[in-house]
Protein backbone atom coordinates (compact mmCIF):
# COMPACT_ATOMS: atom_id res chain seq x y z
CA UNK A 1 0.00 0.00 0.00
CA UNK A 2 1.98 3.04 -1.36
CA UNK A 3 1.00 6.44 0.21
CA UNK A 4 1.67 10.22 -0.96
CA UNK A 5 1.77 12.57 2.03
CA UNK A 6 2.06 16.02 1.39
CA UNK A 7 1.85 19.28 3.47
CA UNK A 8 2.94 23.29 2.99
CA UNK A 9 6.73 22.14 3.79
CA UNK A 10 7.07 18.24 3.06
CA UNK A 11 6.39 15.06 0.29
CA UNK A 12 7.34 11.96 1.05
CA UNK A 13 6.57 8.49 -0.49
CA UNK A 14 5.83 6.08 2.91
CA UNK A 15 5.26 2.17 2.10
CA UNK A 16 3.20 0.98 4.91
CA UNK A 17 3.68 -3.09 4.00
CA UNK A 18 1.35 -5.97 4.83
CA UNK A 19 4.11 -8.31 4.76
CA UNK A 20 3.35 -12.40 5.32
CA UNK A 21 5.92 -14.99 5.34
CA UNK A 22 4.12 -18.15 5.01
CA UNK A 23 5.53 -20.26 7.77
CA UNK A 24 4.39 -23.76 7.69
CA UNK A 25 0.60 -23.78 8.44
CA UNK A 26 -1.34 -26.97 9.18
CA UNK A 27 -3.62 -25.71 6.16
CA UNK A 28 -4.30 -28.68 3.80
CA UNK A 29 -1.28 -29.06 1.10
CA UNK A 30 -0.22 -25.19 2.00
CA UNK A 31 3.17 -26.67 2.16
CA UNK A 32 2.97 -28.29 -1.49
CA UNK A 33 2.46 -24.52 -2.38
CA UNK A 34 5.56 -23.20 -1.07
CA UNK A 35 9.04 -22.66 -3.14
CA UNK A 36 10.75 -20.87 -0.02
CA UNK A 37 10.13 -23.55 2.95
CA UNK A 38 11.35 -23.07 6.83
CA UNK A 39 12.30 -20.00 8.90
CA UNK A 40 15.53 -19.49 6.94
CA UNK A 41 14.85 -19.76 3.52
CA UNK A 42 11.64 -17.55 3.88
CA UNK A 43 13.54 -15.00 5.93
CA UNK A 44 16.16 -14.70 3.87
CA UNK A 45 14.14 -14.08 0.73
CA UNK A 46 12.10 -11.46 2.28
CA UNK A 47 15.11 -9.47 3.15
CA UNK A 48 16.30 -9.75 -0.50
CA UNK A 49 13.23 -8.52 -1.79
CA UNK A 50 12.42 -6.04 0.72
CA UNK A 51 16.22 -4.45 0.46
CA UNK A 52 14.97 -3.25 -2.93
CA UNK A 53 12.91 -0.89 -1.55
CA UNK A 54 15.10 2.21 -0.72
CA UNK A 55 12.19 4.69 0.94
CA UNK A 56 10.48 4.08 4.48
CA UNK A 57 9.21 0.57 5.26
CA UNK A 58 6.48 0.07 8.31
CA UNK A 59 6.18 -3.61 8.69
CA UNK A 60 3.41 -5.84 10.79
CA UNK A 61 3.01 -9.25 10.83
CA UNK A 62 0.41 -11.28 10.10
CA UNK A 63 -1.11 -14.98 10.80
CA UNK A 64 0.97 -16.72 8.42
CA UNK A 65 3.97 -15.29 10.26
CA UNK A 66 3.08 -16.13 13.81
CA UNK A 67 3.68 -20.03 12.64
CA UNK A 68 7.19 -19.24 13.65
CA UNK A 69 6.32 -17.58 17.18
CA UNK A 70 3.84 -20.20 17.95
CA UNK A 71 6.36 -23.28 17.15
CA UNK A 72 9.22 -22.00 18.23
CA UNK A 73 9.30 -18.44 19.77
CA UNK A 74 10.61 -16.84 16.51
CA UNK A 75 9.18 -13.53 15.37
CA UNK A 76 10.22 -13.42 11.76
CA UNK A 77 8.89 -9.90 10.70
CA UNK A 78 10.95 -8.31 13.43
CA UNK A 79 14.14 -10.15 12.50
CA UNK A 80 13.72 -8.99 8.77
CA UNK A 81 13.48 -5.27 10.02
CA UNK A 82 16.37 -5.87 12.15
CA UNK A 83 18.52 -6.44 9.00
CA UNK A 84 16.86 -3.91 6.23
CA UNK A 85 18.17 -0.10 7.80
CA UNK A 86 14.85 1.45 6.26
CA UNK A 87 12.50 -1.13 7.87
CA UNK A 88 10.25 -0.78 10.63
CA UNK A 89 8.80 -3.25 13.13
CA UNK A 90 5.42 -1.80 13.84
CA UNK A 91 3.73 -5.06 15.98
CA UNK A 92 2.81 -8.49 15.87
CA UNK A 93 -1.12 -8.01 13.45
CA UNK A 94 -1.42 -4.80 14.90
CA UNK A 95 0.80 -0.93 15.71
CA UNK A 96 0.73 2.65 15.50
CA UNK A 97 2.69 4.80 13.59
CA UNK A 98 3.07 8.97 13.18
CA UNK A 99 4.23 10.45 10.04
CA UNK A 100 3.93 14.34 9.82
CA UNK A 101 1.72 14.06 13.06
CA UNK A 102 -0.71 12.29 11.71
CA UNK A 103 -1.42 8.86 13.37
CA UNK A 104 -1.68 5.34 11.37
CA UNK A 105 -2.68 1.87 12.68
CA UNK A 106 -1.68 -0.22 10.76
CA UNK A 107 -4.06 -3.75 11.86
CA UNK A 108 -3.59 -7.12 10.33
CA UNK A 109 -5.57 -9.69 12.67
CA UNK A 110 -6.45 -13.45 12.58
CA UNK A 111 -10.06 -12.90 12.13
CA UNK A 112 -11.52 -14.10 9.06
CA UNK A 113 -13.76 -12.42 5.55
CA UNK A 114 -17.69 -10.83 6.75
CA UNK A 115 -20.06 -11.53 4.85
CA UNK A 116 -20.06 -7.75 3.72
CA UNK A 117 -16.79 -5.92 2.68
CA UNK A 118 -17.43 -3.17 4.79
CA UNK A 119 -18.81 -5.10 8.26
CA UNK A 120 -15.19 -6.08 9.58
CA UNK A 121 -13.52 -2.41 9.11
CA UNK A 122 -16.62 -1.19 10.74
CA UNK A 123 -16.30 -2.88 13.63
CA UNK A 124 -12.79 -2.57 14.08
CA UNK A 125 -13.62 1.13 14.00
CA UNK A 126 -16.26 0.35 16.44
CA UNK A 127 -14.05 -0.74 19.08
CA UNK A 128 -11.15 2.40 18.69
CA UNK A 129 -11.88 4.30 22.11
CA UNK A 130 -12.16 8.45 21.71
CA UNK A 131 -8.45 8.90 23.02
CA UNK A 132 -6.89 6.09 20.87
CA UNK A 133 -8.83 6.60 17.82
CA UNK A 134 -6.19 6.57 14.40
CA UNK A 135 -6.89 9.16 12.01
CA UNK A 136 -5.30 6.77 8.70
CA UNK A 137 -6.67 2.77 9.33
CA UNK A 138 -5.08 0.62 7.22
CA UNK A 139 -6.12 -3.15 6.97
CA UNK A 140 -5.07 -6.37 5.80
CA UNK A 141 -5.38 -10.28 6.19
CA UNK A 142 -8.86 -10.80 3.79
CA UNK A 143 -6.99 -9.94 0.87
CA UNK A 144 -10.43 -6.87 0.05
CA UNK A 145 -10.09 -3.79 -0.94
CA UNK A 146 -12.53 -0.83 0.24
CA UNK A 147 -11.99 2.95 1.70
CA UNK A 148 -14.87 4.07 4.85
CA UNK A 149 -14.87 7.03 6.44
CA UNK A 150 -16.16 6.64 9.70
CA UNK A 151 -15.85 8.02 13.03
CA UNK A 152 -13.62 10.60 11.15
CA UNK A 153 -11.02 7.82 10.65
CA UNK A 154 -9.91 7.16 6.97
CA UNK A 155 -10.19 3.61 6.62
CA UNK A 156 -8.39 1.17 3.91
CA UNK A 157 -8.69 -2.14 3.19
CA UNK A 158 -5.67 -3.06 1.72
CA UNK A 159 -6.60 -6.35 -0.80
CA UNK A 160 -3.66 -8.23 -1.84
CA UNK A 161 -0.66 -8.67 -3.86
CA UNK A 162 -1.20 -12.25 -4.71
CA UNK A 163 -3.62 -13.68 -7.04
CA UNK A 164 -6.73 -15.90 -5.91
CA UNK A 165 -5.73 -18.99 -4.03
CA UNK A 166 -7.01 -22.70 -4.05
CA UNK A 167 -7.99 -22.65 -0.81
CA UNK A 168 -9.70 -18.90 -0.85
CA UNK A 169 -11.70 -19.91 -3.94
CA UNK A 170 -12.65 -23.91 -2.03
CA UNK A 171 -14.29 -21.14 0.78
CA UNK A 172 -16.14 -19.01 -1.98
CA UNK A 173 -13.70 -16.27 -0.82
CA UNK A 174 -13.17 -13.41 -3.36
CA UNK A 175 -9.55 -12.50 -3.46
CA UNK A 176 -9.14 -8.52 -4.26
CA UNK A 177 -5.80 -8.22 -6.36
CA UNK A 178 -3.68 -4.76 -6.65
CA UNK A 179 -2.89 -2.06 -4.32
CA UNK A 180 -3.95 1.60 -3.51
CA UNK A 181 -2.40 4.59 -3.77
CA UNK A 182 -3.23 7.23 -1.33
CA UNK A 183 -2.47 11.05 -1.43
CA UNK A 184 -3.32 13.37 1.76
CA UNK A 185 -3.10 16.58 2.34
CA UNK A 186 -1.61 17.63 5.84
CA UNK A 187 -1.74 20.83 7.44
CA UNK A 188 -1.00 21.42 11.33
CA UNK A 189 -1.85 18.11 12.54
CA UNK A 190 -4.87 17.46 10.27
CA UNK A 191 -5.90 15.87 7.49
CA UNK A 192 -7.69 18.33 5.12
CA UNK A 193 -8.26 15.41 2.35
CA UNK A 194 -7.50 12.48 1.08
CA UNK A 195 -7.44 11.31 -2.46
CA UNK A 196 -7.45 7.06 -3.63
CA UNK A 197 -6.84 5.51 -6.35
CA UNK A 198 -6.92 1.62 -6.79
CA UNK A 199 -5.05 -0.05 -8.80
CA UNK A 200 -6.81 -3.84 -10.09
CA UNK A 201 -4.25 -6.74 -11.67
CA UNK A 202 -5.72 -9.78 -13.27
CA UNK A 203 -2.42 -11.30 -14.76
Amino acid sequence: MAMRITDEKLSAIIESCFYNSDGLSNRPNHIYELNKIGYKAQKEYAIELLSEWKKPLYLVAGNHDSYYVMHGGAYIVEDICEVIDNAVYVGESMGDIEINDIKFNLWHGIDGSSYATSYRVQKLIEAFTGGEKPQILLCGHTHKQGYFFERNIHAFSGGALSRQSKFMKGKKLANHSGFWIIEMNVKDKEILSVKSEWFPFYK
